[in-house]
């Protein structure tokens, strides 16, 4: 009996032992992460194993650090994976000017993977789910535009190091959650629902004959309202794609159906069309009732919630709802990278 007594006693004391030392990994992990910034082989490998926190979403969610240190990842395997030197570019993350854009590109993918669980989050209060199941039928539709489902998974592992369930819940899911919160903001937000009310008003009184020029001076919204809504001459490149997928093919006198942009609701009519150089132009007229897009929407959601970044190199400006950097000459850095972007691969993609 004596025996059992000390065997019980010596597996307790192994596994205290175990825990104890667990613990303190956990701890150093945590000082080194939070307290220091570092990101290196042990702090990864600690990461993968337990979810410390890189950004803590209303008290409620989080972001962990394995997911953003995977997501990472991912794009550095992108950009190894893709021969962009045969088009005159190379993308290097391992110099220090590399190393900062890599930083930039980080920033960027834990901005995403906050977005994503406040969009998860607004979307459990309007009651929308979205199953694992949901997302694969979403998958197996889309599959059919890109190929057999063979060489969407080759891509996929070739390119960013997933199968297909990473990809699902990485990005299809994600997407689908967005897609739904957005359509339910449109049916629930006042101002959206009024903005809507009165643009379809605004066609009422056009197919009822009215003056265009002198529905625009009293409906639109746009400063082209004191013109009667005249926009002068377009080409269909300095258009926003919406309208100029519409009003391209119309002829002049045409009138366009109600036209939904970033910008709001629109009502265009053809006031002439000319060619110069081989180049089509149209002179257009415009009625517009702005909305809140989706995106601006979100982010004043976003600028409403309390958001806490952990990590030393990140803080959450809630002014502008986004996550940037402590440190100024990583800021300045990327100003001057965005300013000077042009034909820059690393800043493209």
């Amino acid at each position: 009996m004596h025996k059992g007594i000390e065997k019980k006693v010596r597996i307790k004391i192994v596994a205290l032992s175990i825990l104890a030392v667990f613990l303190v990994l956990i701890l150093a992990t945590g000082i080194c992460i939070y307290g220091f910034g570092a990101n290196n082989y042990f702090t990864g490998k600690i990461t993968k194993l337990v979810p410390f926190p890189a950004a803590l979403v209303d008290g409620r969610s989080f972001v962990t650090i394995g997911e953003l240190n995977e997501d990472r990842s991912s794009v550095e395997r992108f950009y190894k994976n893709q021969n962009f030197s045969e088009i005159g570019f190379r993308v290097d993350f391992d110099t220090e000017d590399g190393r900062k854009r890599l930083k930039i590109k980080e920033k960027k993918l834990l901005n995403k993977l906050i977005e994503n669980r406040v969009v998860e989050k607004l979307a459990a209060e309007e009651g929308i789910s979205i199953t694992k199941e949901m997302a694969m039928q979403n998958v197996s539709r889309e599959m059919k535009n890109y190929g057999s489902e063979e060489y969407v998974k080759k891509n996929l592992l070739h390119l960013y190091g997933w199968n297909i369930d990473d990809f699902v819940e990485k990005l299809v899911k994600p997407d689908l959650y967005r897609k739904e919160l957005e359509s339910k903001m449109r049916e629930t937000e006042v101002d959206f629902v009024k903005a809507e009310e009165k643009i379809k008003k605004v066609q009422e009184e056009l197919n009822k004959k009215k003056d265009f020029s002198e529905m625009a001076t009293k409906y639109s919204e746009a400063e082209s309202a004191k013109n009667g809504g005249d926009l002068g001459w377009f080409t269909a490149d300095q258009m926003i794609p919406e309208i100029a997928f519409s009003v391209f093919p119309m002829k002049k006198g045409d009138r366009s159906d109600i036209i939904e942009s970033p910008l709001g609701f629109h009502i265009i009519q053809v006031e002439d069309r000319k060619t110069e150089d081989g180049i089509d132009k149209v002179k257009v007229r415009q009625i517009l009732v702005k909305t809140k897009n989706f995106a601006g929407w979100l982010t004043e959601k976003e600028k409403n919630m309390d958001i806490y970044i952990p990590l030393k190199e990140y803080y959450w400006d809630r002014d502008r709802a986004v996550v940037d950097f402590t440190d100024n000459e990583m800021k300045d850095f990327e100003s001057n990278l965005e300013k000077n972007s042009a034909g820059d691969i690393s800043v493209l993609f």
